[in-house]
């Protein structure tokens, strides 16, 4: 493999990609070594999902190869990431967005030359607590559960599962209880790995086999049919003598007429300090039904340090930014934020000097659940600030072309 090949719009083969907040581009065919910049990601779109997906974080630097459609990059500073449903509401028609519910979404825009936020809502439709009505055996780790998706524009359902010492299944949990879905879904047991090949942990142990008898099930396969009906490693949904089985029991879908999703379609640009309301109209949807724009925002103006006894250049770091409450985060875009980093200026009343912005806070510095301390690295240590500018910082990412020979 040689770096630096030439792309399709370099022939030296460095061609940088500078994006101002809440700007794409999509990444042109080939193979690439992918350099990202502090506020951008690489987006994969999700055709089942019709979504589009993280799969590289800033500051990130790998190699990939792509077709010229289905992946992004996109700075994601001074944008609108997700939702959080404050109030489900009540009396709404179930479907999946303004066609289907009637009801439509709009996120004020940030004034200037920004791009207001678009989304939809989704009614109904969500999933009851997943159920273990045979538990299996001969599990060696927990097996994923699989769950079918909802229609087209619906919040897939995710779940996790544990087991006991010795391989039985005990619990299978709902982490999303997805949302848009019109029947009860199929629900699959999928053992991990269909041969594992790692060495386990206690309270974990290995199934040996030195001589292999017909036919030989790997570890983790804990159905006694015959290996021709699997499909893909999955297990039948019908019960077996000695396979497991999940179901929703007696379970009937919930969140009828309330809001159960609301998928932000575009982030928008150039949103600064102040979140923006969301709000929604038709549909029948009553009671209040209410949303909180998730934001993902950069420091665009250092803070004013006030300090006592730290010396001048000493390190400061603020925490995440993350709101502190929130409910149904499903389907939201956020990502784990960087923190604030810089130093103790010259004199009490400087901007800190500013060493990275961070990236992805929820929250204004020095308001909300932020708090008001920067961290020195020790308790007895603390700087306040004020007069913190969140928003977007334009960023430049370098893609290199490689070349297998």
């Amino acid at each position: 493999m040689r770096i630096g090949g030439s792309t399709p719009f370099n022939p030296s083969g460095a061609f940088p990609v500078a994006l101002g907040p809440g700007s794409y581009s999509y990444i042109p065919p080939g193979n690439y070594l992918c350099s990202l910049g502090a506020q951008t990601c690489v987006e994969w779109w999700d055709p089942v999902q019709s979504a589009w997906r993280v799969v590289a974080w800033p500051n990130e630097q790998f190699p990939i190869s792509v077709d010229g459609y289905n992946y992004r990059l996109i700075n994601r500073s001074g944008v609108v990431v997700g939702a959080s449903i404050t109030n489900a509401g009540s009396g709404g028609t179930n479907g999946i967005g303004p066609t289907q519910t009637g009801a439509t979404v709009s996120v004020a825009g940030p004034g200037g030359n920004g791009q207001a936020a678009k989304g939809y809502a989704i009614v109904g439709g969500s999933l009851p607590s997943l159920s273990v009505s045979n538990g299996g055996s001969g599990f060696v780790v927990p097996p994923l559960i699989l769950i079918d998706p909802p229609p087209l524009g619906g919040i897939q359902a995710t779940a996790v599962s544990q087991i006991t010492s010795a391989g039985v299944l005990t619990s299978a949990t709902l982490v999303n209880v997805g949302a848009g879905y019109t029947s009860l879904p199929n629900v699959y047991v999928v053992p991990q790995f269909l041969d594992y090949p790692g060495q386990l942990a206690l309270p974990y142990t290995v199934p040996t086999s030195p001589t292999p008898v017909a036919p030989n099930f790997p570890p983790g396969q804990i159905q006694n049919i015959p290996p021709q009906n699997f499909q893909q490693g999955l297990q039948q949904a019908f019960p077996v003598t000695g396979g497991a089985l999940v179901n929703f029991g007696a379970g009937v879908l919930g969140g009828s007429g309330t809001l159960t999703g609301l998928v932000i379609t575009d982030y928008g640009s150039l949103y600064n300090t102040s979140v923006p309301a969301i709000s929604f109209a038709g549909g029948g949807l009553a009671g209040g039904v209410a949303a909180t724009a998730l934001m993902s925002w950069a420091v665009t103006t250092a803070p004013n340090v006030t300090y006592a006894t730290l010396a001048v250049g000493t390190p400061l770091e603020s925490n995440l930014g993350l709101l502190s409450a929130t409910t149904n985060f499903y389907n939201n875009g956020f990502l784990w934020a960087r923190p604030f980093r810089g130093r103790v200026p010259a004199a009490s009343t400087n901007p800190a000097v500013v060493d990275d912005a961070g990236f992805g806070f929820q929250t204004v510095l020095g308001t909300g659940s932020f708090g008001s301390t920067l961290n020195a690295g020790a308790a007895t240590s603390t700087a306040t600030f004020a007069g913190t500018v969140m928003g977007g910082i334009n960023d430049t990412s370098i893609l290199q072309a490689f070349i297998n020979e």
